[in-house]
C-alpha cells in the first residue's frame, strides 16, 4: 500500500473532535490523545458536538455510541447531512450488529470495541489521517483539472466515434454549441480535409492504446480558419478496456503564422536558433517541474533522471546514471514487456509500482517513447510519467475500510450461534483457493473471499432460545433457522455496493443443494449461483474438521469420507474434488487460522 508519508507535524495540527460521557475514561483518553494531538475539542453527547462541529474547523471525529441527549448515531446522520468526507471512528462497548449495519450505511471508518487499545486506536486515527491528506490530493488533482478544462479545448467521443462532450473552450473557438456537435460522427475531418492515410494512422493509434500527437486545421462556424495542437488518447477502464476517447488541444493559429513568418525570417538570421534552444530548456524545466523524467540508451542504460524522479525514490543521482533500468524496473515481465516494446519502436504506456530508499511503495503512470533522429533512427529512450500514488492510495483505503466492516459483521453473524471468529476467516481463504481452482477470475475471486463471512449473517434476526437451543430442534424451529437465508439475502438485495450484492447471494443460496432438496428454494445444480456453491463446500469442510464448545472436530479421514459421500447430492462434485485435490492448502489455511 502506498504511503503517504505522514508525519507527526501533520497530525498535530489535525483537530480532533471527541465525545464520551463517561468522565473518567475519557480523561484517561484525552491524556493519551494530547500526545499526539495539538487540538482536541471534548464534549459530553451528540447535541453539544454539532454545536462545536458548526463552528470549529473539524478534521476528524471520535465518538461513544450511547450517550444522552444525543447519542452517536443521530450526531453522525446529523453530520453526514452537511460532510459526506469527515472520518467518524466509533468507540463502544457493545457490538450490536444493528450499530454496524447503521455505521456502514453512514460511511463510518472504524468502529472499535471497548476497552480501547490506545495502539489501536493511533493506528485507525493515522488511517483516517491518511484519507483526509488523499482526499485534500483528489481536491487539488480536480483544481488542476479545472485549470486544463479553462485553459485547453476538450473534446470527447465514444469508441464508435460519436462526439460526447465538448468544453466551452471548443464553443469559445469553434462557434459551434454543444447540441450542434453532439453525438456527430467525430471523423477527424470535422475540422478540415484530413487525407485518408492520416485518418487511419490516428485511428490505428488511438485504437492499439497509444496516444496519437499532431496539428489539425479547421474552420470555424464563421469559415474562419484555425490550427490546434491536438493529442488524442484513449480512457481505460481497470481492466484496461477502452471507454472513450479524450482530445485535449490548444490554439496555435497566431503560434502557426508566426512560425510561417519565422521560416522566412530563418534564412536571414541565426538568432532564432538561440532562441528556439532557450524556449526548449524551458519547457524542459517546466517538465522538469510536474512530471518524472527519466533517459535511458540503446542499451537500456540510465543516463539521464531529474529532481522529480530523485525526490519521489529519496535516492542520489549517482546511484542510477549508468545503470540497467532494472534498477527502478524490478518486476521481470514489465521490464521485458518494456524492452519488447520499444525494440518494436513503440511507446509503452503503463503504472510501474517503485520502492524509494524508505522502503516507501510510489506508483507512476509512465509513458515509455523511442527518441528518433532525422533518419528515423532510435537514438535513446525517453520516460515520463505522472505520481498517482495519493489516488491509489484512496482506492486501497475505501477497499479496505469496507473489508474489515464486512468481515466485523461476518464475525457477529457467526458468534451469535456459537461459531468462531477466525471461522469466517478459514471461510473466505477457502473459498478463494476454491474459487481460483475452479477457473474464476482474480477480481470474482477476491468478491467471493471477502463476501462468504457474510454467509450467516443472517443468523442476528433469529432468536437465541432457537439458535442455541442444546437439544434437537422441533419441525418448527428447524423452519425458523432456515430463514436465516433469506434474512441475509433481504438485508443486502438492494445495495449498491458489488460486495454487498455478492454477500447477499452467498447469505441465500450456501444451503442450496446440488440435488435441489436445500433451502429456501430448492434450486438444483448449475441453477445455484457459484458463490453460493463453493462456500457451501467451504462452510461445511470447516465446520467438520473444527472443534468448538458442543462437539469435537471430526478425523480428517471422517471428514473426507464424508464431502465425498455427499458429492452429487449436497455439493457439486468438481468442487469436492478441487477441495480433495488442493488438501495440503487447505489444511494450511485450518492450521494458520486455528481456533485458540
Amino acid at each position: 500500500m502506498v504511503s503517504l508519508m505522514l508525519n507527526n507535524e501533520y497530525l498535530k495540527r489535525l483537530n480532533i473532535l471527541y465525545i464520551e460521557d463517561e468522565a473518567e475514561a475519557a480523561n484517561r483518553l484525552q491524556k493519551l490523545l494530547s500526545r499526539v494531538f495539538d487540538n482536541i475539542f471534548y464534549c459530553i453527547n451528540g447535541k453539544e458536538a454539532l454545536d462545536v462541529f458548526n463552528k470549529e474547523s473539524i478534521d476528524l471525529i471520535i465518538s461513544d455510541i450511547n450517550m444522552p441527549v444525543m447519542d452517536g448515531m443521530q450526531m453522525a446522520s446529523k453530520i453526514r447531512e452537511s460532510n459526506k468526507d469527515i472520518p467518524i471512528i466509533f468507540t463502544t462497548a457493545r457490538n450490536e450488529s444493528d450499530c454496524l449495519i447503521k455505521a456502514i450505511d453512514l460511511n463510518v471508518d472504524s468502529f472499535i470495541l471497548k476497552p480501547i487499545d490506545f495502539s489501536t486506536l493511533i493506528d485507525k486515527v493515522k488511517k483516517a489521517g491518511e484519507k483526509i491528506f488523499s482526499f485534500e490530493s483528489k481536491k487539488l488533482l480536480e483544481e488542476y483539472k479545472d485549470v486544463v478544462d479553462k485553459t485547453s479545448i476538450v473534446f470527447k467521443f465514444s469508441s464508435e466515434g460519436k462526439i460526447t462532450f465538448v468544453n466551452e473552450k471548443y464553443e469559445e473557438l469553434t462557434k459551434y454549441e454543444k447540441r450542434e456537435v453532439k453525438n456527430r460522427f467525430f471523423n477527424f475531418n470535422f475540422l478540415s480535409s484530413v487525407s485518408e492515410k492520416t485518418f487511419s494512422e490516428i485511428w490505428e493509434k488511438i485504437e492499439n492504446k497509444e496516444t496519437w500527437r499532431g496539428k489539425l486545421k479547421g474552420k470555424t462556424k464563421e469559415n474562419k480558419s484555425f490550427v490546434l495542437d491536438v493529442s488524442i488518447l484513449p480512457v481505460v477502464d481497470y481492466n484496461n478496456n477502452i471507454i472513450e476517447y479524450i482530445a485535449i488541444s490548444n490554439d496555435i493559429t497566431q503560434e502557426e503564422a508566426i512560425n510561417e513568418l519565422l521560416q522566412v525570417e530563418l534564412i536571414e538570421s541565426k538568432d532564432i536558433l538561440s532562441n528556439k534552444n532557450y524556449l526548449l530548456n524551458e519547457y524542459k524545466r517546466c517538465l522538469d517541474i510536474s512530471s518524472v523524467f527519466i533517459s535511458i540508451n540503446k542499451n537500456f542504460k540510465i543516463i539521464n533522471v531529474n529532481s522529480k524522479f530523485l525526490q519521489l525514490t529519496k535516492g542520489r543521482v549517482e546511484e542510477y546514471l549508468g545503470k540497467k533500468l532494472e534498477v527502478i524496473v524490478n518486476d521481470k515481465t514489465i521490464y521485458d514487456e518494456i524492452h519488447s516494446t520499444l525494440a518494436q519502436k513503440k511507446e509503452y504506456r503503463g503504472i510501474l509500482t517503485i520502492t524509494n530508499k524508505r522502503g516507501e511503495e510510489k506508483y507512476i503512470d509512465f509513458t515509455f517513447t523511442p527518441v528518433f533522429n532525422e533518419l528515423k533512427e532510435v537514438v535513446d529512450y525517453l520516460a515520463v510519467g505522472s505520481d498517482i500514488s495519493e489516488l491509489i492510495e484512496l482506492q486501497f483505503e475505501i477497499e479496505d475500510t469496507q473489508k474489515d466492516l464486512i468481515l466485523t459483521l461476518g464475525t457477529i453473524g457467526e458468534s451469535r450461534s456459537k461459531e468462531t471468529a477466525n471461522h469466517v476467516k478459514r471461510v473466505a481463504l477457502y473459498s478463494y483457493l476454491l474459487a481460483k481452482e475452479y477457473g474464476l477470475s482474480e477480481e470474482e475471486a477476491n468478491l467471493l473471499k471477502m463476501a462468504s463471512p457474510m454467509h450467516d449473517i443472517g443468523k442476528i434476526g433469529i432468536p437465541d432460545f432457537i439458535l442455541n437451543k442444546p437439544g434437537k430442534l422441533t419441525n418448527e424451529e428447524y423452519d425458523v433457522i432456515k430463514t436465516h437465508t433469506t434474512i441475509g439475502y433481504n438485508m443486502f438485495k438492494n445495495s449498491n455496493r458489488k460486495i454487498l450484492r455478492s454477500a447477499s447471494v452467498v447469505a441465500y443460496e450456501h444451503h442450496e443443494k446440488w440435488d435441489g432438496t436445500g433451502y429456501p428454494r430448492g434450486l438444483e445444480g448449475y441453477q445455484i449461483h457459484i458463490f453460493g456453491r463453493i462456500t457451501a463446500v467451504a462452510d461445511v469442510f470447516d465446520a467438520l474438521i473444527s472443534r468448538r464448545v458442543y462437539k469435537e472436530s471430526w478425523s480428517l479421514e471422517e471428514v473426507i469420507d464424508y464431502m465425498c459421500s455427499k458429492a452429487g447430492y449436497a455439493f457439486e462434485p468438481r468442487i469436492v474434488d478441487l477441495l480433495i485435490k488442493n488438501l495440503d492448502k487447505i489444511l494450511d489455511i485450518n492450521s494458520k487460522y486455528e481456533d485458540r
